[in-house]
C-alpha cells in the first residue's frame, strides 16, 4: 500500500506543468474546432456547393458568361446593364432563389470557417510564442 502512494506523488516543476497544460489545451481546442466549426461548416459548404452547381447548370450560366464577356469586350456598358437586367428577369424565380440562397449560405459558412481557422491558428501561435513558454 505504501509503495502505491509513492508512485502517485510525482514532483512536477512549474515548466513541466505549464507544458503539459498547454499540450492538453491544444488538443482540446483542436477537437473543439473540428467538432464545432470545421465539420458543420464543411458539410454546409458541400451541400450548398452541390445545390449551387446544379442550379448553375440548370440556368446555363456558361452561355450567360459568354454573352457577358462579349458585351464587356465590345465596351457596350449600357447593353451589359440591360443584358444583366433581362437575364435576371427571365430567370425562373425558384432557380434564382435556390442559387441565391446556396450562394449566401456558402459565403456565410465559408467566411465563418476561414475566420475561426485564423483565430484558432493565431491563438495557438500566440500561446506557443508567449513569454511564459520561451525560456
Amino acid at each position: 500500500m505504501q509503495n502505491m502512494e509513492n508512485k502517485n506523488n510525482i514532483n512536477w516543476s512549474e515548466h513541466e506543468l505549464d507544458d503539459l497544460k498547454s499540450r492538453v489545451l491544444r488538443r482540446v481546442h483542436f477537437i473543439w474546432f473540428m467538432r464545432k466549426v470545421f465539420v458543420p461548416a464543411s458539410f454546409v459548404i458541400a451541400v450548398s456547393g452541390t445545390v449551387l452547381y446544379y442550379a448553375i447548370k440548370a440556368q446555363h450560366v456558361a452561355v450567360i458568361i459568354e454573352n457577358l464577356s462579349a458585351r464587356m469586350a465590345s465596351l457596350d456598358l449600357l447593353g451589359l446593364v440591360k443584358y444583366i437586367l433581362v437575364a435576371v428577369q427571365k430567370t425562373e424565380w425558384d432557380l434564382f432563389a435556390i442559387s441565391a440562397s446556396a450562394t449566401l449560405l456558402a459565403l456565410y459558412f465559408g467566411r465563418k470557417l476561414v475566420r475561426e481557422s485564423i483565430n484558432y491558428w493565431t491563438r495557438t501561435a500566440r500561446m506557443a510564442f508567449s513569454q511564459k513558454n520561451i525560456r
